[in-house]
Formats: structure tokens, C-alpha cells, sequence
């Protein structure tokens, strides 16, 4: 809200005048906190067909795995304290339907990869949204909640821009951006070094680990928690057509491991 909704022009002054409120000795005056930061979330989800392809399963289970994961994500950003917006950067305007009714935005990427469609979804985050924070986020976060990257929108404010690592600390998964300040993505091989380098702040604040998980080989499916079986990644899990033996699904308690704190 802008101070001017807390100014009242009522003709009562008459009856305050004169008095001294205890904000105005000494010729002090209390000044209003600064507006919270907006932030725009962006997402990019390549052509669902071609994505996961690190998972050893069919074609189609591939495919809805994608999809769930893209719309477990999109939901919990969109419910995020702070977030004003969503956008979504997809290579084919099929690939909307997995989000469809969630009231995000969206913006064809050209196909030049990944750094290219965080650069195409700042750009309509920011034409949208005037004065809004930048969020990147990849959209196969099995653990994200709304907790979770609150909290590390709220820390990531601190700072022009800051990153997550990965679980395994070699890549990225959230990367932010103040107003005014370009999110300069440089995802790839080796990101969390390349974004470390390019200038932004790695985030260490404690409970972000469901935050760093992304789903990119079957192994990862043990990260799936019974807690999280109200999500549409657990629904997908509990209908695959096929698994190689030994895989845990995320359907069963057994031989799983534990969330991390704060996870969900």
C-alpha cells in the first residue's frame, strides 16, 4: 500500500491542533517502513515430449512426470507469500496445459535454451510487473512448498542477486534479482561456480534444502516423502505404467528417505 492510503483529511484536525504527538519532539518524525518486495516467479518448462529424458522410463511416463513436476511448481510459487506473479516460458503452447487454470503468465521461448528462456520470462515479468524482484525457478522441484521459498525469497531480498545451489552443489536451482538489477542467468555445467563468479550471493540460510532437490534420474524418486502424496508428482507416481526394479515410486513407505527439514 502507497502512504497516501493512511493520510486522512477529516475535518476533525480542529480538535487534535495543538497537541504534540510524541513521534513529532525533537523534530522527529517516524518514517514508514518500505513497501515489501514483489517478486514474479519465472519458470521455464521445455517441450514437455523431450523432457527428463535422464529417466529411464517410457515416453509417456516421462512426459506426465514433467507435467506434474512443472504444475507442483508453478502451484506452490503462485502461493507463495511475496509472489505476485507467474511466468512461464514454454516452448509450444501445449506444454500450457499442465498449469492450465492457475492464473500465470506465459511467453513462447525462441529454442536457444535455458539462459535464452530466463531472459525472454524476466523480460515479461518486468513488463507486467513494474518494479518487481526476479525469481527463476526450474520446474522440477519435487520438495518446493510455499514455506520454503518464502523463506529464501525473504533472504534473497537482502541482496542484488543471490542463487541456490543444487543437492549436489555443482548447479543452480533458484537464482534472483532485484528491481532494477538483471537476473543474468548462467546455467550450465558448473552454474553454481558461474553465478558465484558473475556476482551474485549464495543463499545459506537454514531450512532451504527441499528448495536445492531437483528430479533429474530415477534415484532421485526416493526424495519423495509420504507427506507429499497430495501433490500431482505423487498421483503420476502411484499410475506409472513401468519402473525398473529397485526404483522406489514415492507410493510405498519403505526404504525412503526422509524430506529434508522444512521441506514441505
Amino acid at each position: 500500500m502507497t502512504a497516501d492510503r493512511f493520510h486522512h483529511g477529516h475535518g476533525d484536525a480542529g480538535a487534535h491542533r495543538g497537541k504534540r504527538h510524541r513521534a513529532d519532539t525533537g523534530g522527529h518524525r517516524d518514517e514508514p517502513p518500505p513497501p515489501a518486495l514483489r517478486w514474479a516467479v519465472v519458470v521455464p518448462q521445455k517441450d514437455l515430449r523431450l523432457a527428463k529424458s535422464r529417466l529411464e522410463l517410457g515416453p509417456r511416463d516421462r512426459q506426465r512426470i514433467a507435467g506434474a513436476l512443472f504444475r507442483d511448481t508453478v502451484t506452490a510459487a503462485r502461493h507463495t507469500p511475496g509472489v505476485s506473479a507467474v511466468v512461464v516460458v514454454v516452448d509450444r503452447l501445449q506444454d500450457l496445459e499442465p498449469v492450465a487454470g492457475l492464473g500465470v503468465g506465459h511467453v513462447l521461448g525462441t529454442g536457444a535454451g535455458l539462459n535464452e528462456a530466463l531472459r525472454t520470462g524476466e523480460l515479461a515479468a518486468r513488463a507486467g510487473l513494474p518494479g518487481c524482484g526476479v525469481a527463476a525457478l526450474p520446474a522440477d522441484l519435487p520438495l518446493i512448498g510455499p514455506a520454503v521459498l518464502g523463506r529464501a525469497l525473504t533472504e534473497a531480498g537482502a541482496h542484488d542477486r543471490a542463487f541456490l545451489p543444487d543437492a549436489d552443489d555443482q548447479g543452480t536451482t533458484l537464482l534472483t534479482a532485484r528491481p532494477g538489477i538483471s537476473l543474468g542467468p548462467v546455467y550450465g555445467t558448473g552454474s553454481r561456480d558461474a553465478h558465484r563468479r558473475s556476482g551474485a550471493v549464495e543463499l545459506t540460510a537454514p531450512g532451504l534444502a527441499a528448495l536445492r532437490h531437483d528430479l533429474d534420474r530415477l534415484a532421485h524418486l526416493a526424495l519423495i516423502p509420504p507427506l507429499a502424496r497430495h501433490t500431482h508428482l505423487s498421483g503420476v507416481l502411484a499410475r506409472l505404467e513401468s519402473v525398473p526394479d529397485g526404483i522406489p515410486t514415492g507410493t510405498a513407505s519403505g526404504g525412503r528417505r526422509t524430506a529434508p527439514a522444512g521441506g514441505m
